[in-house]
């Protein structure tokens, strides 16, 4: 690791959101609670962000709302260690880290940052869009389970987090925020996955059952489309969700949980959701009406691990909305895309060897047909010139003048 470089307040946002396009929360706790605000990157840089518990988002939203699902940029990979509550000082744990881990268990950090009453270790990669969450999610995974000996916070694993920013005050350590180390390279995420969890192939196909880590890449890779999916039809109904909002704030609750580990975050965003409701349930409502999803995931119980058919069936969702879904979608639907997935692959092909498809060679054929009589020929004329059949040419002349076109 270099020698640890002194930032000021400028720079890091430089260095962690230059680049960025979405929105970034900026969070700040004090006497009133806790309260949130959005910018962009260059609004942000104006902000004062050296008082007392200041923190903001590493990772950026496509919208000014802190939730998962509107995430749009993923620009970190981070963990929190709550060194205090082991056995190890600071100065033994960033020793043990360089010593035994950096470069070997774990990738070397970009940031080690002194919060306070513990450490926050950041990992810059380069951007990926929210498709990146579940491969996101698995490396925070390990990056906790390697880490957990040096008071690894489980809490602290979701992509909408907010973390303190370095030259703010922490109130109960009464100490500034500073970054201790320092180490200047972009990761790729699929080069850390590669690295250091060589077992994780999302798409390769084997006999017999799949490895712990894979089942569990999978199933948050359906937990976050299924969120994706239940925001998507909140907006395609304008959010009047009247005869629906109980079991769409359910599952909601009850996805979030599974996804982001996090029973309070789910909540907190489950009670917001519904606040953007046209006709909103009252909060003690909402609680009561998904409890028990809370509860399912808990108990790790897959009770309402629901089939696409009976969510179709249970949301009342139309054919037009299906085809604006992610993964809730019936048979139908799911062949209409692999006919037009597999049309658009034939169409690549043809390209790629210079040939034309059929719907071309039909349009090409007629043009001529166009410009031949243009010129004065017969039908039988050009039907011999161009090789084709008497009916083929009768059914395109028939078709230019149909359509005005001679």
């Amino acid at each position: 690791m270099g020698q640890a470089i002194k930032k000021n307040k400028v720079e890091y946002i430089d260095r962690v959101h230059g680049n960025s396009k979405g929105w970034i929360t900026r969070s700040c706790i004090d006497e009133n609670g806790y309260s949130q605000w959005h910018y962009k990157y260059l609004e942000l840089k104006e902000t004062d962000l050296t008082g007392e518990n200041i923190y903001i988002t590493l990772n950026t939203f496509y919208k000014p709302c802190r939730r998962l699902e509107c995430i749009k940029e993923l620009n970190f990979v981070y963990i929190d260690l709550d060194y205090y509550k082991t056995k190890y000082t600071k100065e033994q744990v960033i020793m043990n880290l360089e010593s035994n881990y950096f470069n070997k268990i774990i990738p070397a950090t970009n940031y080690i940052i002194d919060s306070g009453r513990g450490l926050a270790l950041l990992w810059s990669i380069n951007k990926v869009p929210s498709q990146a969450l579940p491969l996101w999610k698995a490396i925070e995974e390990y990056l906790y389970n390697q880490l957990k000996e040096f008071g690894a916070d489980r809490q602290a694993l979701d992509a909408t987090r907010v973390l303190r920013v370095p030259g703010s005050i922490n109130s109960k350590s009464k100490t500034v925020v500073s970054i201790i180390d320092e180490y200047d390279y972009i990761y790729d995420l699929r080069e850390i996955q590669k690295e250091y969890l060589p077992e994780l192939k999302p798409k390769e196909k084997k006999k017999g059952r799949p490895k712990k880590v894979n089942y569990v890449y999978r199933e948050r890779s359906l937990y976050f489309a299924r969120i994706q999916d239940i925001t998507k039809l909140c907006e395609l109904r304008e959010y009047d969700l009247r005869g629906h909002r109980e079991i769409i704030l359910f599952l909601y609750r009850y996805y979030l949980c599974s996804f982001t580990e996090d029973v309070q975050k789910a909540l907190g965003d489950v009670l917001e959701l519904n606040g953007m409701f046209t006709y909103p349930l009252k909060e003690n409502e909402v609680i009561r009406a998904t409890r028990s999803a809370e509860k399912c995931y808990l108990d790790k119980n897959k009770e309402y691990k629901y089939k696409n058919e009976t969510l179709i069936d249970l949301l009342e969702i139309t054919e037009y909305e299906e085809t604006q879904m992610s993964t809730i979608i019936s048979n139908k639907e799911y062949k209409r895309r692999n006919n037009e997935y597999n049309k658009n692959k034939y169409k690549e092909k043809l390209k790629a060897e210079g040939k034309l498809s059929k719907k071309e060679e039909v349009k090409l054929r007629r043009e001529k047909i166009k410009d031949l009589l243009a010129e004065g020929l017969s039908q039988k004329e050009i039907y011999s010139l161009l090789k084709i059949s008497k009916r083929t040419c009768v059914n395109d002349v028939k078709f230019l003048k149909e359509q005005g076109l001679i």
